[in-house]
């Protein structure tokens, strides 16, 4: 009997024409859809598949129906006019995880040219539910910063950035959950054995990151209030589960905004055992309008010598837990502590 006839995660949608969409769990039958999928792609299409432009070969598309086997899952969106249930019809888009050794995903996906704009969203809710269904925390991949559809899709589920090592790409996480929680640490037989440092920064990157993670803090960016619909949950009023989880939070190059000054009495009131660290703008120094900063939090100095910053929030990952507000640590994070 087809798996994919029993499959939780199967979806149906009726499309103009008497055509059938059905998103449904891959399976070995598949790989002949596949290589037509990605023969149709662009060579555009295969750099931001691939960073490259790649073809598999029929071995690649082989392992990918086979993906669950292996602790991953993939799914296959179908488009045809046979209703029966055999879904008979051309593959239009994957989407597929494979486990990581720190417990998430890793995510890959193809959408074929005529079907985007509203099926990547259709299939990564599908699969994101999957996971989840698998206890699977988190997925993450890196994208290229070019591929604006990509990160549109991503955006739209919350996600928060990992380390690259270049300007070309971006690591990003999203959550399986409302939002992304802390990885387990690769460097490490169990969680938290690296200070975690949650960033908050308007562009998703952290000028400090590189020089962060040499010093042996685990770091991730989020965006903090972006759009009119933010998922943030601390201007919800709930806790987060990166800052609930992390040593020390930075809120880096921050605009005068009151979302932004929310989010920092909200991480106080909210996670009152993590210390906070407000990274002012260039443009601040410069005799720009400067974020409010609450004089429970410390303010660091020039983000043009990132090692000065990566020094101050190793000593805030270092502070024994406890109030952000009165911790006895407070006192040493001001500029003074380098003057």
């Amino acid at each position: 009997m087809d798996p994919a006839l029993h499959d939780p995660t199967r979806r149906r949608v009726p499309l103009p024409g008497g055509r059938l969409l059905t998103v449904r769990r891959v399976t070995p039958a598949d790989v002949d859809g596949l290589a037509v999928l990605y023969d149709g792609l662009s060579r555009e299409d295969r750099y931001r598949r691939f960073f490259s432009s790649y073809y598999p070969p029929r071995a690649f598309f082989e392992r990918m129906t086979t993906v669950d086997g292996r602790g991953g899952y993939g799914v296959v969106a179908t488009v045809g006019t046979d209703t029966s249930g055999a879904d008979a019809g051309r593959i239009v888009g994957e989407a597929n995880y494979v486990p990581l050794d720190n417990g998430d995903g890793e995510l890959g996906m193809v959408v074929a040219a005529d079907q985007r704009g509203w099926l990547g969203p259709y299939m990564l809710d599908a699969l994101v539910e999957a996971a989840a269904a698998r206890g699977v925390p988190n997925l993450e991949a890196s994208v290229l910063v070019t591929n604006r559809s990509m990160l549109t899709l991503v955006r739209a589920r919350g996600y928060a950035t990992l380390g690259s090592s270049d300007w070309v790409s971006v690591r990003l996480i999203i959550g399986t959950g409302r939002t992304p929680v802390w990885p387990r640490d690769r460097d490490s037989a169990g969680p938290g054995h690296r200070p975690r440092v949650l960033v908050e920064a308007p562009s998703g990157r952290w000028h400090a990151q590189a020089e962060a993670e040499a010093a042996g803090l685990q770091v991730i960016v989020c965006s903090g209030p972006r759009g009119r619909r933010s998922r943030c949950p601390v201007l919800a009023g709930q806790p987060c589960p990166l800052a609930a989880a992390a040593n020390a939070i930075v809120i880096s190059s921050a605009p005068d905004d009151e979302r932004w000054g929310a989010l920092v009495e909200g991480h106080a009131d909210l996670h009152p055992g993590v210390p906070v660290c407000v990274e002012p703008r260039a443009g601040h120094r410069a005799g720009g309008p400067p974020l409010a900063v609450p004089p429970w939090a410390a303010t660091t100095i020039d983000e043009d010598e990132p090692q000065v910053v990566v020094d101050i929030v190793d000593r805030f990952a270092a502070c024994p837990a406890g109030p952000a507000r009165t911790s006895g640590c407070q006192g040493q994070w001001g500029r003074s502590a380098l003057e």
